[in-house]
């Protein structure tokens, strides 16, 4: 089974290529026309995993041509790298679709495209596609435009996505806006919004509310509750991360407009990016209704704050029954015409790995996935000795890195000699044999960035660092000389770690229990909880080290992995009151102005530099996390759903299911 580095076309080093564009794409099947901009470099061709000497030169704003579902001249946005990939199939520009007598549809357009895998067939209506998964919605606020969450991410569009049979870094689409196009200091990002868009016609929320045109105030309204939750809601500091450099947004042609100009303090290589996930656009009225009258309401996870979401796309709520399912079905006014091909979505809540992948191999669901809890290894291997015939395996690069996490308020984790031994112990290439099952590869060597993708610390370097080498005598030998240091000659201490009740959680919990046992010495038990308890007791401080994931991107940006999981602004109060607030407090500061820096740099070559010596810093010097690898994840489905496919980072391309099909 090939590594999802080499599956489906998907090019990882094209990630600030396309993920990037500056005057974007019109409606599908038309061609944008570019406005006069400067020039980029020509691009020199890089290798799998490029050195910081071999990236391309920037100019400001940058321009170049994808091929994108639908076709179009698009423009980088400042700062993007190009690196053309030779490891893997290269995007060739093709002209639009050309014009007949009747208009084509959607699906006949995407149908046109290079992604379209005439295997599948032609595409059917109708069907309910059942669905697995094994946790509960924990709030209606915080949903996703995910594969693995399509139960309330359907509802909704953005304004602009990554194209479902595409997937991060290279297949950024029009959604709600339909082009863009950076100012040429990179301040101003102008978007020319749909028209004729309403949003769907919910019976659950008041007569007034519904059906209503999506218009320029929408963007303003919804970016502002992103950026600037109500102080009603539970708090997020997502929005302020992602784009809380957006001061702004002006609607030049009035607030019933189409057109939004989004203004901002610094121009940030990051901000299309942005737009593709977690800002959903809300209709105004329903934001002021929804706060008056139900200001905590989207905040819990009851059917009846279920069936008030209401937003611009292909499904709408139909029904949520606790720990069972969650239901939504066919919006019969969906804007994008003919689509979405399915009746429906039931996603069955099936906690049990086992009972989950029965249901799969007897086709009583039709899709199996969620995340790093999707197929396991045994599982794996069981479908393709057994059921060949019944499952159809897809994989790809997961959003979330390995690894398990020190909470520093726990003694002795606060001193970074305890921290730093059990990193020099650990043994990554175990971790690989432990997660491989037969040909397939659960996880991959990494540093704090996604393996393969511009940014990340090459394997090769990666295998030089303490802990990362081989042999390992050299690293245990000092481990255990640090914690003599630490606690004399021969003593050792005890602790927990803590994991959510998943076999992939307790893995890393697991693995690092013998880890530090044969290693080192030291007594760790663990503990598994189930979710809502878990996020209680990380709250309350009352974890010692966190068996879940080490970190997540939307589509391999640094901004994710540094901003999203090591800095004060933007982290949770948990990780700070729990973590950050324990670690020495000048390397910390200046940790988080490095960061700022990176983030602001524009020109891809000096942010790359940024970028690995973080990378270093972080593995090498603070040992925040205990990084294993990057997680490889494996969805199934039975042979009768088409249209699907599984993308890197698929926390970004639930728009999949718009296009799938049960094939009859």
């Amino acid at each position: 089974m090939r590594s999802p580095l080499s599956s489906n076309a998907r090019p990882i080093l094209t990630i600030l290529v396309v993920a990037m564009l500056g005057v974007g794409l019109a409606c599908a099947g038309e061609k944008a026309t570019p406005t006069s901009v400067p020039t980029a470099a020509t691009a020199p061709t890089a290798t799998l995993v490029p050195t910081a000497t071999a990236a391309p030169t920037a100019t400001l704003v940058p321009t170049a041509t994808a091929t994108l579902v639908p076709t179009a001249t698009a423009t980088l946005v400042p700062g993007a790298p190009t690196p053309t990939a030779t490891a893997v199939p290269t995007v060739t520009a093709t002209s639009a679709p050309t014009a007949t007598s009747a208009p084509l549809t959607w699906m006949e357009k995407y149908m046109q495209s290079q992604w379209y895998q005439p295997a599948w067939g032609k595409p059917q209506t109708g069907g309910i596609l059942k669905m697995g998964t094994p946790t509960s919605p924990t709030n209606w606020t915080s949903c996703t435009p995910a594969q693995n969450a399509p139960d309330c991410g359907m509802v909704y569009n953005q304004l602009l996505r990554y194209d479902g049979w595409i997937g991060p870094p290279g297949g950024i689409t029009p959604d709600l806006a339909k082009s863009w196009e950076f100012s040429s200091d990179g301040l101003r990002l102008t978007l020319k919004l749909q028209e004729g868009v309403k949003f769907q016609d919910n019976p659950n929320i008041p007569e007034r509310l519904r059906n209503a045109d999506f218009t320029c105030e929408d963007v303003q309204a919804s970016l502002e509750r992103y950026v600037r939750p109500p102080s009603t809601e539970k708090p997020s500091t997502t929005g302020l991360r992602n784009l809380g450099h957006v001061n702004s947004v002006s609607c030049p042609d009035g607030a019933k407009g189409y057109t939004a100009v989004l203004n901002q303090d610094v121009p940030k290589a990051k901000t299309l990016d942005s737009l593709t996930t977690n800002l959903h656009i809300y209709d105004k009225d329903w934001i002021e209704w929804q706060v008056k009258e139900h200001s905590k309401g989207m905040d819990y996870p009851s059917n009846e704050a279920f069936l008030w979401s209401m937003g611009t796309g292909p499904m709408v709520p139909l029904e949520y029954s606790t720990d069972v399912t969650v239901k939504v079905r066919r919006n019969p006014t969906y804007w994008r015409e003919g689509l979405p091909l399915l009746d429906g979505l039931d996603v069955h809540i099936l906690k049990d790995s086992t009972t989950k992948f029965a249901a799969l191999a007897t086709g009583q669901i039709n899709w199996l996935g969620a995340g790093i809890t999707s197929l396991l290894p045994g599982q794996l291997a069981q479908a393709e000795r057994d059921f060949k015939d019944k499952i159809v395996i897809h994989s790809g690069l997961h959003n979330f890195r390995n690894g398990t996490r020190p909470i520093m308020n726990h003694a002795p984790l606060g001193d970074v000699r305890v921290r730093k031994a059990i990193n020099l112990a650990i043994d990554r290439d175990e971790w690989l044999l432990f997660k491989k099952a037969g040909t397939y590869v659960t996880s991959i060597l990494s540093g704090t960035m996604t393996p393969g993708t511009y940014w990340a610390t090459p394997e090769v370097e990666l295998r030089t660092w303490p802990g990362y080498r081989q042999p390992k005598e050299q690293d245990i030998a000092e481990a255990n000389r640090l914690l003599d240091e630490v606690f004399g000659k021969g003593k050792r201490f005890s602790i927990t770690c803590t994991s959510r009740n998943s076999q992939a959680h307790m893995d890393q919990c697991l693995f690092l229990k013998d880890q530090v046992k044969k290693k080192l010495n030291i007594e760790m038990g663990i503990e598994t909880l189930e979710v809502a308890l878990e996020t209680t007791r990380m709250d309350a401080c009352q974890v010692a080290i966190s068996g879940a994931t080490a970190g997540s991107t939307n589509s391999g940006d640094p901004d994710d992995l540094f901003l999203g999981r090591y800095h004060r602004v933007y982290v949770s109060a948990s990780v700070t009151n729990c973590n950050l607030a324990y670690a020495d407090q000048v390397a910390q500061a200046q940790l988080e102005a490095e960061f700022d820096a990176q983030s602001n740099e524009l020109d891809p070559v000096r942010r790359l530099a940024m970028v690995r010596a973080l990378d270093w810093k972080l593995n090498n010097e603070l040992h925040y996390t205990w990084t294993l690898g990057w997680a490889v994840i494996f969805y199934g489905t039975t042979p009768n759903v088409k249209g699907y496919v599984q993308t890197d980072f698929m926390s970004s391309t639930g728009n999949v299911f718009e296009r799938t099909w049960l094939a009859k």
